[in-house]
């Protein structure tokens, strides 16, 4: 018993540990307030069955403050079956190129590969069609590339501010993911990103032929990462600026929730980065234990108590990361439910886990296998 005990506790230090390192490599991250840089720039977008999404998408992309003559837009249209592909035609925005992925094709990964061998940029600036962006957006990303050192940079994403414990639960998560994956950038060791808001040199790109595994669905983003990380140790930053920030949507129900998160723990059986592997053996590890010793705790007064030393662990770990992102975000509202995200997460986080690699999952109107 006291064995077991001995590594759980282990387990939970590690989490712990790991947690405000992650804390620390946040606030290590510094502001670039260079904006004189001005590289050519092609922004990517895949898009399928986005018809509600076109209008709002083509004036945020309208509205960025950058040099006309050194950007292009490149919408790839994936096999739409709705009127996606009528709004771009007539969408007013200049120096765009729609191109229609091949019948004979279909997905993300080689609608981005397209993208990017007809880009004219030397930076490629990726996002989604259901995102929304600040008028600087682009000149705030791209001039961190004026460091010749840097070969990717991984943007914040955040969602429209919603009220409700079901809006507030996918909040907190997505900070805590986007405040892990920065905190890892920020001791440069990066676990991953977010595809709505990244960026890249395309001779990178086309470099590393990225996209080796077209089994997996998903994963234009972090698998890019790992590549990057693997053979250019030390490139990779990210853009904690608030005009960086693209806003994106949440689940509206519970369905569409748990299958987006399938889908993104399904990519996670591909990884072949060690630290990337570690972490999420160790999260797993710490919500199970999480999950254990509440349940042992019915059964006796030992298990509870330490259930409850091993929650104040976890949750005082969690609030170093979760305080300063949320601040960054300007969500402070949502602190107020750390304390129940805390609990619920790990039953959460277990089930998700047990779906992604029993289920299947749809994506953009697809069937997928894991």
């Amino acid at each position: 018993m006291f064995l077991l005990f001995y590594i759980m506790l282990l387990i939970f230090f590690l989490y712990a540990l790991l947690i405000v390192r992650y804390a620390i490599g946040w606030k290590k991250i510094k502001y670039n307030p260079d904006k004189n840089f001005f590289p050519r720039v092609s922004v990517v977008i895949a898009v399928r069955n986005e018809e509600k999404h076109i209008d709002s998408l083509v004036s945020s992309l309208r509205a960025q403050v950058y040099p006309f003559e050194k950007i292009e837009f490149i919408i790839v249209n994936d096999h739409s079956t709705d009127n996606t592909l009528s709004l771009l035609e007539h969408a007013d925005l200049s120096n765009l190129k729609l191109l229609n992925v091949p019948h004979n094709h279909s997905g993300k990964k080689y609608a981005i590969n397209m993208a990017v061998s007809e880009a004219k940029g030397e930076i490629i600036l990726a996002s989604d069609a259901d995102c929304s962006f600040s008028s600087n957006w682009i000149q705030t990303i791209v001039r961190y590339f004026k460091n010749n050192n840097v070969n990717f940079v991984s943007g914040p994403v955040f969602f429209h501010k919603q009220s409700g414990f079901f809006q507030s639960f996918q909040a907190l998560e997505f900070a805590s993911l986007i405040g892990s994956g920065a905190g890892a950038i920020g001791i440069q060791n990066p676990i991953f990103c977010n595809g709505a808001n990244m960026a890249y040199r395309k001779d990178i790109f086309l470099q590393l032929s990225n996209f080796k595994k077209d089994n997996i669905v998903s994963g234009d983003d972090v698998f890019l990462l790992h590549n990057i990380k693997a053979n250019f140790p030390n490139s990779i930053v990210f853009a904690k600026d608030n005009n960086a920030v693209v806003i994106t949507e949440s689940m509206k129900n519970f369905r569409d929730f748990i299958n987006q998160r399938k889908r993104w723990t399904a990519k996670s059986s591909a990884y072949t980065d060690i630290t990337s592997v570690y972490i999420s053996y160790l999260v797993l590890s710490t919500n199970v234990i999480f999950i254990t010793l509440f349940l042992m705790g019915f059964l006796n007064f030992i298990s509870l108590r330490y259930f409850f030393w091993f929650f104040l662990i976890k949750y005082l770990a969690d609030l170093c990361l979760l305080l300063p992102t949320l601040k960054f975000f300007k969500r402070q509202d949502l602190i107020k439910w750390i304390f129940l995200f805390e609990f619920f997460y790990s039953f959460y986080i277990i089930l998700v886990v047990i779906l992604s690699f029993t289920n299947k999952f749809e994506w953009k109107d697809r069937i997928h296998k894991k």
